[in-house]
């Protein structure tokens, strides 16, 4: 079941891609991470943040009323604020002035779980005091745009931590999923884990090829994730609601289901066209409707990721 809040997750604003003009996943792909990483400019004052209680000191941050970027998650408590992605540059004064309400002190942490716009615009107009610390390649990739903004300031290649508000944050670097510089972001004591774009839910996920990202491995580094984090740990996704670890589980599986689907139809030679035409992902149709991409469309992604013609 679609919550109205998920759809309210302004993926939905996004133009739908027709199927027979897909020519490539690549054009796929490139089509939906335009759209993404637009700023949220058809009607800025509409969009709201909303601020979510996940455990005492721990908040989710999202938008209703429009699309301005990806989840944000929060630490508040006696040594200031540590934030985890921080949505697009146009939202930032309304993520202020959110955090504001949680804590006079300063943002003395800003992670980014990898190199979208979407997530991470809002390092160009953070404190010079704020700390921003990324996976190595999201200073590589963004440095490498024409106007990149502010970069990293602290890289790292496997996983590092600090110790902030009384617990161990770790960052942990997944190889080659949504992209090639994705990071779980994982507060052990309050048992949060931010998800970045590795986990969209209530919708269909993207893999974002041109990024370094792939779906085979994407569903190893998620399993990898389910094998540490607690089984208690709320999770928040890169859009959608704040999910439960079954919730995440049920992604995986999908996930897991959905790739076998389209690699045993490989073995027999069978079409995208014939695919689309048995349905064969009805069963998550309810995906479809979340915002991001339809059935077909998603369809059309995994058929190509995985080898397709």
């Amino acid at each position: 079941m679609i919550s109205k809040t998920q759809k309210r997750v302004n993926l939905a604003r996004m133009k739908k891609i027709s199927l027979p003009a897909i020519t490539s996943c690549a054009t796929l792909l490139i089509a939906f991470f335009s759209c993404m990483n637009m700023s949220a400019q058809d009607n800025p004052d509409s969009i709201k943040i909303r601020t979510t209680t996940l455990t005492p000191g721990v908040y989710m941050l999202d938008c209703t009323g429009g699309f301005g970027g990806g989840n944000i998650t929060a630490s508040v408590g006696e040594d200031g604020i540590l934030i985890a992605d921080n949505m697009f540059i146009s939202m930032m004064p309304k993520v202020q002035a959110a955090l504001k309400k949680l804590s006079d002190k300063p943002v003395k942490f800003a992670l980014n779980s990898h190199f979208h716009g979407d997530h991470i615009q809002g390092n160009a107009v953070l404190d010079k005091n704020t700390t921003i610390i990324a996976h190595e390649n999201v200073r590589k990739r963004v440095g490498a745009s024409a106007d990149h903004g502010r970069l990293p300031d602290i890289t790292f290649t496997d996983r590092t931590s600090l110790y902030f508000n009384g617990e161990e944050i770790r960052l942990i670097h997944l190889p080659n999923g949504h992209t090639d510089s994705d990071a779980v972001i994982y507060f052990t004591k309050s048992k949060v884990l931010h998800m970045g774009d590795m986990f969209f839910f209530g919708m269909f996920p993207a893999v974002y090829t041109n990024g370094g990202g792939d779906i085979r491995q994407l569903i190893k580094n998620l399993e990898a994730i389910i094998k540490e984090a607690d089984p208690a740990s709320k999770v928040v996704p890169g859009h959608g609601d704040p999910a439960s670890m079954q919730d995440f589980q049920n992604y995986v599986a999908m996930l897991k289901e959905t790739t076998a689907i389209v690699e045993a139809a490989l073995k027999k030679g069978k079409t995208l066209d014939q695919l689309t035409k048995e349905k064969v992902f009805a069963k998550y149709n309810a995906l479809g409707e979340g915002g991001a991409q339809t059935t077909d469309q998603y369809l059309g992604m995994v058929y190509k990721l995985l080898g397709g013609k």
